[in-house]
């Protein structure tokens, strides 16, 4: 870094900034995905979505925000030893960041569709009970899924 200093040539550290940056955009896109997920999950579980899921998203990525400043540090820091070309801690923090959005997503999907999805329409079932006949007839369905999961 000191030589870029002496010799005003600065494509070097524009090329770090330019993947330093990246790194970050991929970060917001992970957070964003992972917010995105979890509206559709709820949605499909017939949740009611408000504001603290994106007000957790925004705390989220103030946490993620910091983490990748230390990181930016670190490279710096780096950038002043010869072997050391590319920003290598932004990229590592990025990828954890990415993985564990990823299974947020990826953990999203598996409750979106599970079992836990159906559930509001067998509530509704169960209100719609008004007779003795369609209480027996719901579960016999019931008994029906019951043993249909055991089976495998």
């Amino acid at each position: 870094m000191i030589d870029y200093l002496v010799t005003g040539e600065f494509s070097q550290i524009q090329s770090r900034v330019y993947i330093i940056l990246a790194m970050w955009v991929v970060m917001v896109m992970a957070v964003c995905m992972d917010l995105w997920a979890g509206v559709d999950s709820a949605r499909t579980r017939g949740e009611k979505i408000n504001s603290g899921g994106f007000r957790r998203t925004i705390g989220k990525l103030g946490d993620y925000w910091r983490i990748q400043v230390m990181a930016l540090i670190f490279d710096v820091i780096g950038s002043c030893i010869p072997w050391y070309e590319y920003p290598y801690a932004s990229m590592i923090v990025t990828a954890a960041i990415v993985l564990i959005e990823g299974r947020s997503v990826w953990e999203n999907e598996r409750a979106k569709k599970g079992n836990v999805a159906k559930l509001p329409a067998a509530i509704r079932d169960i209100i719609n009970c008004t007779t003795a006949k369609s209480a027996e007839e719901l579960l016999k369905k019931i008994k029906e899924l019951d043993d249909g999961q055991k089976a495998t």
